[in-house]
């Protein structure tokens, strides 16, 4: 039995050939797909996801690594992918909760997942009601911004005012956050299944952004079994099977809080910190779980079709 995997990526992604390396030791063909070569066809034949001449509904894999503006195309991929039997390793409405920085947090809200107060607002005023109402400073975020593009801070309202006016202008929708104060420091936890590896990301210098692409550096961390059960169970309701979950640890009463769930989280680089094979462990898990989905199609395929016999006899 021959297992196909197709990798879809996008504009951004710089990281699809250590996914490739690693995916061809336990698939026997393995295809990477820019996202921007993909076409969505419906016709009498039905639904076809088309790169080229070839239906990637005829792979047994699908691995979706988008973001951003790619995830509103995509968003419908996982929906075909899972009526065809191939799998992915994101729900039907994992993508729609990652392009949206506000439903992402109220997702995990109704969770009861500890997230930062949060408000979504489309004009000036209304935001500068948000900031009184969450005390400065506060963090400004694009709703689909990633990699900490996007992300900006206001200590007072001098600040904000021109951030917000410039975000209107261009029809950005704005999400603000209130400010969970530490020294530019999160935890980034990668999730596949339910294994964990995590690692700290500190900030480049006076940068409060932790993130990697904007100057900060990774140093080993060892998560507390606190942190770990809600990492998984963000991933688990927000609809991933691999993901990264940032969190941030205030400075009190050792409180932590989710700021984002990554739906493309970089696997290049953190290998030597979380000293494991990133890459290799994630398609080996891909690899496990896309058997066991063709196992239970082929059971419910000889189930239907002996109950079909059964109602003709």
């Amino acid at each position: 039995m021959r297992i196909k995997c197709a990798i879809i990526y996008g504009e951004e992604s710089d990281q699809h050939h250590v996914l490739m390396d690693s995916a061809k030791d336990y698939f026997d063909k393995v295809l990477a797909v820019p996202m921007d070569s993909l076409r969505v066809v419906y016709n009498e034949e039905g639904i076809k996801i088309m790169y080229k001449t070839t239906d990637l509904t005829d792979f047994d894999c699908v691995f979706l690594r988008v973001f951003g503006n790619e995830m509103l195309f995509g968003e419908n991929i996982p929906e075909i992918l899972e009526t065809e039997g191939v799998y992915t390793q994101v729900d039907v409405d994992s993508l729609t909760i990652a392009s949206n920085k506000f439903y992402m947090i109220k997702v995990m809200e109704d969770g009861d997942l500890p997230v930062p107060k949060t408000s979504y607002t489309l004009s000036t005023t209304e935001t500068e009601r948000a900031a009184e109402s969450l005390n400065y400073p506060v963090i400004i975020k694009i709703i689909s911004g990633y990699g900490g593009k996007g992300v900006m801070k206001a200590n007072q309202k001098s600040d904000l005012t021109p951030i917000i006016d410039t975000l209107t202008l261009f029809e950005q929708d704005i999400c603000l956050q209130e400010y969970i104060e530490n020294p530019g420091e999160d935890i980034r936890i990668i999730i596949i299944g339910d294994q964990t590896y995590a690692y700290k990301r500190i900030g480049g210098r006076e940068e409060f952004r932790s993130n990697i692409s904007a100057g900060g550096k990774r140093e080993p961390y060892e998560l507390s079994e606190e942190m770990e059960e809600v990492a998984v169970k963000a991933a688990k309701i927000c609809g991933f099977d691999f993901c990264g979950i940032d969190i941030i640890e205030g400075q009190e009463n050792g409180d932590f809080f989710i700021g984002e769930v990554n739906a493309s989280p970089g696997i290049a680089g953190t290998e030597e910190v979380i000293e494991e094979p990133i890459a290799d462990l994630l398609m080996e898990y891909l690899y496990e779980q896309t058997l066991k989905k063709k196992t239970e199609t082929k059971k419910r395929f000889k189930k239907e079709t002996k109950e079909k016999k059964e109602s003709e006899d």
